[in-house]
């Protein structure tokens, strides 16, 4: 049985794995949009994702007086992109919407045609970039009571644990916001696991002492491997340690020494909030047009993911599907240990007692093919 997105976004006994991308520009052909998704689907058609997260690129005049390192050009709407992308995958996608970036007037129209033609019911809300810009959109609440009255719709919003570091009180704003019915915080990218950690610890804390579950935080991890990125993703408010930052522009590989070092955050915030309650998941950025840092954020799904699953302590595997007959193909490579007997169609990972180091290093996700979108199956053991 197939399990929908929100489903599984909402399932806080299981941790969820998402990928996002950025819509193609705007005033794209329909065929060409369709190309894009089509070979979007073929990089990453051996991810065991649950969805996808397309992004909402706005402009962000006023986020900060230092240049934008690259141009901003409009992108076509992340709702319509998301719905191409399910006809070529089989998959949903989180959709971002900056809703003070909106149109007050327009906003409802949007968001019928999202939900009753695109067919997209997940959604993650964003505010605007300064507090000090006046914005024409509607509120967060306002949007927020829409998506509640929307039979099958949910939302989430964003969290960045570096304002908890200035202001001390971003789990009170995650209480806030889950009381406005989001059912999931995803994360600006992380390249410095401490706020996060001491984040996650009080939001924790918070909620056991008030009573009530805590909603889902997902992990976002982007790499870099060159310069300009690295100047982008701190434009764009993340926090770059200094000894991190020269870590990676002098590393030789240094896609692959971010790779490394994000991995051992990911480890870092999953060792030290064991046991605050705070159910998680993992987000992959893939914004970039360069191959080693797309190959890269592959990479680093597969390990972020690997360890996370291994963290739970419990069997898991993975499945494919065929989506559509039309792009199958008939060779698969596929993983086996031994006399590990799999079924047609699966890919068994037996928990490992050494850690993820172990795990990360199988090749396990290879099964190859456009068309093919690799479900993830998590089981106890008694029930495989």
């Amino acid at each position: 049985m197939e399990v929908g997105l929100v489903d599984a976004l909402c399932d806080y006994s299981r941790p969820v794995f998402l990928f996002g991308l950025t819509p193609p520009l705007e005033g794209a052909t329909p065929e060409g949009l369709r190309e894009t998704a089509r070979k979007f689907v073929e990089r990453s058609a051996t991810l065991a994702t649950d969805g996808f997260i397309v992004y909402d690129i706005q402009e962000e005049k006023g986020r900060t007086p230092e240049p934008r390192p690259f141009p901003f050009r409009k992108l076509d709407d992340p709702s319509h992109f998301a719905s191409i992308l399910k006809e070529v995958s089989g998959k949903e996608s989180v959709v971002y919407k900056c809703v003070a970036e909106s149109d007050k007037g327009g906003f409802d129209e949007w968001l019928d045609t999202a939900i009753d033609k695109y067919g997209v019911n997940a959604y993650n809300l964003v505010g605007g970039a300064s507090s000090a810009n006046q914005y024409s959109g509607p509120t967060i609440p306002a949007v927020a009571a829409k998506l509640n009255a929307r039979p099958g719709c949910a939302h989430g919003g964003v969290t960045i644990a570096e304002r908890h570091v200035k202001k001390g009180n971003e789990h009170e704003t995650l209480m806030k916001k889950s009381e406005l019915g989001m059912q999931w915080f995803i994360s600006q990218a992380i390249y410095n696991p401490e706020p996060m950690i001491r984040l996650l610890r009080e939001y924790g804390a918070l909620c056991k002492g008030k009573g009530v579950a805590p909603k889902r935080v997902i992990l976002t991890f982007a790499p870099c491997g060159r310069e300009k990125t690295m100047k982008f993703i701190k434009w764009l408010g993340v926090t770059v340690p200094e000894a991190v930052e020269k870590e990676i522009l002098e590393a030789e590989d240094k896609v692959g020494k971010s790779v490394e070092l994000l991995c051992g955050m990911c480890r870092k915030i999953l060792d030290e909030t064991k046991g605050c309650g705070v159910p998680l998941g993992i987000s992959i950025e893939s914004v970039s047009i360069f191959k080693n840092e797309i190959d890269a954020a592959h990479d680093l799904f597969r390990r972020t993911q690997s360890m996370m699953l291994d963290f739970l302590g419990e069997p898991w595997l993975v499945r494919y599907s065929i989506v559509n007959k039309e792009h199958r193909r008939t060779s698969f490579a596929s993983y086996n240990t031994g006399d590990n007997k799999q079924e047609p169609g699966m890919l068994a990972l037996p928990s490992t007692s050494k850690g993820p180091m172990r795990a990360e290093s199988k090749k396990s996700f290879v099964v190859g093919g456009a068309g093919l979108a690799v479900g993830l199956v998590l089981s106890k053991l008694l029930k495989l």
